[in-house]
């Protein structure tokens, strides 16, 4: 079994939201939603399903599971990026909390299917019933880069990824998740092998029998907030041993106490921290990655579709919970190695909030910086490695059988080009996929395709400085000017098999190649 960790995402589409309603409690779309199934029979390729439950027990005593699967299909070497408008969840009533949820790919007999055929890169489930803590008001942008239609942010409440989340609450705490609530359902999965692949993506979560729980409500706190695909690129110029910093605020609209928490990053994490500025930025949380050895799945999946991330994440959880007064900011802090360059990286910190005023919420936060409990514990790191594992991304290309196969570039000669020169994208390839640049010049793609599923990106597999486009169609353009020598081998990141790129940078280019011309004219001498 692969290691887990804990973390969440926001994932969602322009198109899979565009359709608010005023309420945001249905989304509308050209999609049919999904009815709830009471059938406990194995996964079925045609229909998710639900089974009627089974018996649990959870740190608040009698519980009932409930494990639903949805079929799902993603081409040879393929990135497939989705959303369900909504996915089944019996046993979900108005008085109801989840206590528990986890997620994986499994294949027809409910076994885990190995990362070396699928990986589930990560997971959301929102719900439209509840406005999004820190992103509505605001909208957000789909998997294109786009903005939604309207400024409705549906909840996101549970996300996983490669590491596998398992979000457990502290006792005597759940997720109201309700039962005429939509949860819609956005993933991202990698397939490693170079036929279409099949599963199920199988989520399971359990529903504590006691109806007097204090509801948490989720807060995403995310470098780059309310996007579908919230990414950002580490450069990797500093040197030896630098770090890239960055932080986001959040100012808390109400009191309340933060009961549980985790964080998510990619490759080439250091940790993510929470701090409270106005509490003379003392740190109140984190959540630290460990990596595994060289020997682990995640460091030896072929083809190489993306920088491996971490096997685990710590948690925090507190019975007491750990005040945060109105109008306090929390701060999330993402650190990462800048030694080398991590493209399309993440880093997203969910706190699970109780607000109630029972005497241990809203009301009992006196004042800021009210002190920490001492009840705060964290998960334990399991055996791995403490800091990033240097890891270099090769070039894939398809040999004549079409394997995947590591390439130093695409086919084709290496062609001088201007800077200001447009590259075409299109049909799945780069119009001009071996070129190069004077260092200072400047590149443009162009993305002519166009639906759901011919978004393309920019993406740096290696070389000098990181770069990682939007996801672009529709005659959209990237421009970027590189400043610094070198090979940089590109790919698109959601077809990095198929559309592959090389881009030369020289710090002088030569003069093209000719004869050399003897002075012959002669000075006359002059007659006396």
């Amino acid at each position: 079994m692969e290691s887990t960790r804990t973390h969440s995402f926001l994932v969602a589409s322009r198109r899979g939201i565009a359709r608010l309603s005023a309420i945001g409690a249905v989304l509308a779309l050209a999609l049919i939603a999904i009815p709830a199934s009471a059938s406990a029979a194995p996964p079925n390729a045609n229909n998710p399903e639900c089974d009627t439950g089974v018996p649990a027990t959870d740190s608040n005593g009698s519980a009932t599971r409930y494990t639903c699967t949805y079929p799902i299909s993603v081409d040879g070497y393929a990135v497939k990026q989705r959303y369900l408008i909504n996915v089944p969840h019996p046993g979900v009533t108005a008085d109801a909390t989840i206590t528990h949820m986890d997620t994986d790919v499994v294949d027809e007999d409910r076994a885990q299917v190995p990362i070396s055929q699928l990986m589930l890169h990560h997971i959301v489930f929102l719900n439209t019933n509840h406005a999004d803590a820190t992103c509505n008001g605001q909208g957000i942008r789909g998997f294109d880069g786009l903005q939604t239609v309207g400024n409705y942010a549906p909840e996101r409440f549970f996300g996983a990824g490669e590491e596998r989340l398992k979000m457990t609450m502290p006792e005597g705490y759940g997720y109201a998740g309700g039962a005429d609530s939509l949860w819609p359902m956005v993933y991202m999965v990698m397939n490693h092998r170079k036929f279409t692949d099949h599963a199920w993506i199988q989520y399971s979560y359990v529903v504590s029998d006691q109806t007097d729980l204090k509801p948490v409500r989720p807060y995403w706190l995310d470098e780059a907030n309310c996007s579908a695909d919230p990414i950002f690129n580490i450069p990797g110029t500093g040197g030896p041993k630098s770090t890239d910093s960055r932080t986001f605020d959040y100012t808390a609209p109400v009191a309340g106490r933060i009961v549980a928490g985790a964080g998510h990053v990619h490759g080439g994490a250091r940790k993510l921290t929470i701090t409270e500025p106005d509490c003379n930025n003392r740190r109140v949380a984190e959540s630290i990655p460990t990596w595994g050895y060289t020997d682990h799945p995640f460091y030896n999946v072929r083809p190489i579709l993306h920088e491996p991330g971490p096997i685990n994440m710590t948690a925090f959880g507190s019975e007491t919970g750990i005040p945060v007064a109105a109008g306090d900011d929390i701060r999330l802090n993402t650190l990462y190695d800048n030694s080398a360059p991590h493209v399309r990286v993440m880093g997203i910190f969910q706190l699970y909030v109780y607000e109630g005023d029972d005497g241990l919420g809203a009301d009992d936060v006196a004042t800021s910086c009210d002190p920490v409990p001492p009840d705060v514990v964290n998960t334990n790191r399991p055996d791995g490695r403490d800091g990033p594992v240097p890891f270099t991304i090769p070039l894939t290309g398809l040999d004549s059988n079409g394997d995947a196969i590591t390439i130093q570039g695409p086919p084709g000669k290496l062609a001088k080009i201007d800077s200001g020169a447009t590259i075409d994208v299109q049909s799945r390839r780069f119009s001009r996929n071996n070129v190069i640049l004077k260092k200072g010049g400047k590149l443009t793609w162009k993305f002519i395709d166009s639906g759901e599923d011919e978004l393309h990106n920019v993406t740096l597999a290696n070389g000098p400085v990181g770069i990682g486009s939007p996801n672009l169609d529709a005659g959209r353009t990237f421009t970027k000017t590189f400043d610094r020598p070198g090979t940089y081998q590109i790919f698109c990141a959601l077809h990095p098999v198929q559309m592959t790129e090389r881009v030369v940078v020289k710090a002088k280019m030569k003069s093209p190649k000719g004869k050399k011309h003897k002075n012959r004219h002669k000075t006359k001498k002059s007659k006396r």
